[in-house]
């Protein structure tokens, strides 16, 4: 699955194009299209691959990438399901940057949470957070394979209009 985006965040506009890989599925894509409306203004890498010099040193590829601007990883996304052992590495070799892993609901960004905090190190590091539940669904539901957005993200709140469908949420941290 494919999803082609006319993105008009904060004033700004962009085309985006999230392409599925063969195992992603559509809650992991509309995971992603939030991720990147949420760091819109950090102008995110949405395919950062193992070329990509600022994964030389990671051994793993993101769900979407914000770079620092001066050669390094400001934040981090991971969407959905993500490996235990992959959290741990990513979290202790990012340097200066941030962890972000976003969740399809409260309960599992709470369940992940204390995966996080049992197992990695500097798990001060990770932030994690879910949509509450009936947010998600109605988020599911407006997603088409051409997107229209408009409307405003900052922090982990969405104020906006995808498709015909109005969004007024915050996603909840899970600490």
């Amino acid at each position: 699955m494919t999803l082609r985006c006319e993105l008009n965040i904060n004033g700004g506009s962009r085309r985006v194009l999230i392409v599925g890989k063969e195992e992603e599925t559509p809650e992991h894509l509309a995971l992603r299209l939030a991720a990147a409306i949420l760091f819109f203004d950090g102008d995110p890498a949405l395919e950062a691959g193992p070329d990509d010099p600022l994964l030389a040193d990671i051994g793993f590829q993101p769900d979407l990438l914000v770079p620092d601007g001066v050669g390094g990883i400001k934040v981090w996304v991971e969407c959905g399901n993500v490996a235990e052992n992959k959290l741990i590495k990513v979290a202790r070799r990012i340097k200066e940057g941030r962890l972000v892993v976003l969740k399809e609901s409260v309960e599992a960004a709470q369940r992940q949470r204390v995966v996080v905090n049992a197992e990695v190190r500097n798990h001060e590091k990770v932030d994690v957070w879910g949509f509450p539940r009936a947010d998600f669904a109605k988020w599911m539901a407006a997603i088409k394979e051409t997107n229209y957005i408009y409307g405003e993200a900052s922090g982990q709140s969405l104020n906006l209009v995808l498709n015909e469908t109005a969004f007024s949420v915050d996603l909840v941290s899970c600490s």
